[in-house]
């Protein structure tokens, strides 16, 4: 896909750009954004030249593509296919500096399908330089959608067994730093369960934003708070989905973690989330998630 064509915008309005940073940190936006702008403008003439071997190194190693419709794709799968990937011009970018971590999201339309998405790429700094790491997409709602009561499936009253994922997962840390990561987020899943929205709050930060599978406007902190309390208020418990797989990068002060859950009901979820270090806690900055087709 002409995946990152639409930096050209950024490139060319960069004082339109929304930056956020983690509480307490410098932001280094004019130095880090100038290095990932240069290696996107780079992989958006690879694109458009259909330049495989310059496009395979401004991606990661591993590097995933997820679509619309929640398809998975590697590096290697992408490559043979950049040229028909194409999409129109973003909009309501935005971009999250944290440090070796750079979010930029916002919408736009798919042309051969003529779908518009929402869509975070995430790039990485590595020792060779910046690197997008991934890119995910999720289809939006045309209509305003009338509740948006949570996301999970609804136990009914019946027993809750969340052995996976409030106990175990099917992953194996490597490191203190992604072990803390798994564990914080772990406990932010027990605090869905319970809607112990108290113990829910301290865990994100004050900008985080959710980008939903039900194609709504992304909900902020506040309206996830508002969420919770009321599924507590008419005694609803959430099931959290299983986790099928997951990974973890730690690049100081940012994590990514991307994963795969399979609810009770409903269809497998794919979702990106960011994490920030903020004085020795960790926090999610942002969620995204896509259900697969």
């Amino acid at each position: 896909m002409r995946l990152f064509v639409r930096f050209v915008l950024i490139a060319s309005a960069i004082c339109a750009v929304v930056f956020t940073v983690p509480e307490g940190k410098t932001l280094l936006a004019t130095e880090n954004l100038e290095m990932v702008r240069q290696a996107d403008h780079a992989l958006v003439e690879a694109l458009g030249k259909d330049d495989k071997a310059t496009a395979g190194t401004l991606l990661d190693a591993e590097f995933s593509w997820t679509d619309r419709t929640g398809k998975t794709r590697t590096k290697a799968e992408i490559l043979p296919v950049l040229a028909s990937l194409a999409a129109e011009g973003d909009s309501d970018v935005k971009v999250g500096d944290f440090g070796q971590v750079i979010l930029i999201r916002g919408s736009h339309k798919i042309t051969s399908q003529n779908v518009s998405v929402r869509f975070a790429r995430v790039w990485v700094k590595r020792a060779e330089g910046w690197q997008a790491l991934i890119y995910q997409e999720t289809t939006m709602v045309e209509k305003m959608l009338a509740t948006r009561s949570g996301f999970g499936s609804p136990s009914g009253g019946a027993p809750v067994d969340c052995e996976n994922p409030c106990k175990a997962v099917p992953y194996h840390p490597t490191g203190a730093a992604e072990q803390e990561v798994v564990a914080m987020w772990q406990a932010v899943e027990r605090t869905v369960l319970t809607n112990d929205v108290e113990a829910w709050i301290p865990n994100f930060t004050e900008d985080f934003v959710f980008v939903t599978p039900d194609g709504g406007p992304p909900l902020n902190k506040a309206e996830r708070v508002t969420m919770i309390k009321e599924l507590r208020r008419t005694n609803t418990t959430l099931i959290p989905a299983k986790v099928e797989s997951m990974k973890v990068w730690t690049l100081g002060d940012a994590a990514v973690m991307r994963s795969e859950h399979k609810p009770v009901h409903g269809r497998t979820l794919h979702i990106t989330r960011l994490f920030v270090n903020s004085s020795g806690h960790w926090q999610i900055t942002f969620g995204q998630q896509t259900a697969m087709e």
